[in-house]
């Protein structure tokens, strides 16, 4: 029974949202509900992917970081990545916004603008949504996605499976911290926080072909989104550290630093996924007609949790907690420790 002087601090985001896998919600046309970047649901003949997400001011940006239709181009972005990660195309959008009186109807509609002409850019329409008032800015946004092949799942991750992940990690992290002040820089190296890319094109390939077994995308940290495919598919994971592909951002920082970002860093809004060994050859002839590079970073394995493996006979473990709104700390993520021979549980 739940304790009704519980916190939300002491659950965390996560915990709490596991709650509610249990919801006696009715399942007439609904394929996958809570648990996934998007829900899957059938309407007639079709198949739709559904998925929301709110961007607040103070949260996850500072209106100087960016101009409004810069705002509005990264609103579109990172929820589009969650259709990315289901092997979809958004379709239709639904965008909500919440402002100060004091807002410039300038700002509003710069936003909009920016919105709508990135939503555009992936053959997504914008067509409608609502404005309140509120002390500080907020963009919620709801897309409605095209299934045009089975989704990919969180939980088809087996043993034996390889895992991928698309682009470059920590970028996004070190423009973030940039941004916030942390670290000294240049507005270049922020624009991968400012202008994630969803990565559509790829996520229907895998779909498509069936070359993925599981999917995600990174958003919270990679090893906080490889946790929720290991719980979702009952595995566990090894990550070579060595091979995590890193950006020429990077470079002047230290080794631990580095591995930090790209391990628990974050905003990416990369794909990870999984691909089961008869279809490795399949993936590699096809990534060199893909816009983006793709990595062997590691494999699925037995048993639970996940190890971070660096040089030879050497093992890492990193924090998998990545970002969590009500957790300590909240709105900010919290630096990974990087002990050694340790088994992530």
């Amino acid at each position: 029974m739940a304790n009704s002087r519980q916190r939300l601090s002491d659950l965390g985001e996560f915990g709490f949202l596991a709650t509610l896998r249990g919801l006696r919600i009715p399942r007439r046309g609904v394929e996958v509900g809570i648990g996934d970047d998007c829900a899957v649901v059938r309407c007639g003949a079709g198949r739709w992917l559904l998925t929301t997400d709110a961007l607040v001011e103070g949260i996850h940006f500072r209106r100087r970081w960016d101009t409004p239709s810069g705002l509005g181009r990264r609103a579109f972005a990172v929820n589009a990545s969650d259709i990315a990660a289901m092997g979809g195309s958004p379709r239709f959008a639904l965008l909500s916004l919440a402002v100060p009186a004091s807002a410039r109807v300038s700002e509003l509609r710069g936003l909009i603008r920016g919105f709508a002409a990135a939503a555009g850019a992936a053959a997504c329409a914008l067509v409608g949504g609502n404005l309140s008032a509120s002390p500080r800015w907020m963009i919620s946004v709801m897309l409605l996605g095209a299934a045009e092949s089975r989704p990919l799942l969180r939980s088809g991750a087996r043993p034996g499976d390889h895992l991928y992940v698309s682009g470059r990690l920590g970028a996004a992290a070190f423009g973030r911290e940039i941004l916030l002040g942390r670290r000294r820089g240049t507005r270049r190296q922020t624009a991968r926080f400012r202008r994630p890319s969803p990565r559509l094109e790829l996520g229907r390939m895998l779909a498509r072909t069936r070359t993925a077994s599981a999917a995600i995308d990174v958003s919270d940290g990679l090893l906080s989104d490889l946790g929720h495919i290991c719980r979702a598919s009952g595995v566990g994971a090894v990550v070579e550290a060595r091979r995590l592909p890193l950006p020429a951002t990077l470079a002047a920082l230290g080794a631990e630093d580095r591995l930090r970002l790209a391990l628990s860093g974050g905003e990416d809004y990369e794909l990870l996924f999984t691909v089961p060994p008869h279809r490795v050859r399949a993936l590699e002839a096809a990534s060199g007609r893909l816009a983006v590079p793709v990595t062997a970073i590691g494999r699925v394995v037995r048993g639970r949790g996940i190890s971070v493996v660096g040089a030879p006979g050497e093992r890492l473990a990193a924090e998998t907690a990545g970002h969590d709104h009500f957790r300590a700390g909240a709105g900010r993520r919290r630096p990974a420790t990087i002990p050694r021979a340790r088994k992530l549980r």
